[in-house]
């Protein structure tokens, strides 16, 4: 058969994490204090996103929670939408002894740290702070005034959705 038929190897697919944190002022569920905004609530999310712009995955969490915490999580989601991981690439909150072998383990490619300056690394992770300000585009997103942490959840998983669906529409 053909590239799309049974005999297709399944295509792999290179992803970008990041996390953006947003200003939570009424309080509620994932609200922790920002460590980049001077002590100010807020909460974090963390996004997996395809190298050609499409977010696979993305997950709220309180603004004081480590990035590396999330991750096995962001991981495992990414999985489930992509047939295969090739590489992943992350700046270096994420990297950790444990989230390295977690890649390894299902082989993958993680980045490496430490990297010379112009290693590209920053045009690749261009591609997450563009998807994440799609998704921040929405408004109940970007200036958190939900208290309750599953409509949060289910804002940004909608916003992924829009994404994905305004993507569609332009083919």
């Amino acid at each position: 058969m053909g590239r799309n038929g049974p005999d297709a190897a399944a295509q792999t697919w290179d992803v970008v994490v990041d996390s953006r944190s947003v200003c939570a002022k009424r309080g509620g569920a994932l609200i922790g204090p920002n460590p980049t905004g001077r002590g100010k609530p807020g909460t974090k999310y963390h996004s997996v996103v395809s190298t050609d712009g499409v977010p696979l995955a993305a997950l709220p969490s309180a603004a004081n929670v480590h990035d590396t915490k999330l991750f096995p999580d962001l991981l495992r989601l990414a999985m489930v939408v992509c047939a295969s991981i090739a590489r992943l690439y992350a700046d270096a909150g994420y990297v950790s002894a444990d989230n390295r072998w977690l890649c390894l383990r299902e082989g993958i490619q993680p980045s490496k740290i430490g990297q010379p300056h112009g290693s590209s690394l920053g045009q690749v992770r261009c591609i997450v702070e563009h998807a994440n300000a799609r998704l921040l585009a929405n408004k109940r997103l970007c200036r958190r005034h939900d208290r309750l942490g599953a409509i949060v959840d289910a804002l940004l998983t909608a916003a992924c959705i829009f994404v994905i669906a305004t993507r569609l529409v332009q083919f």
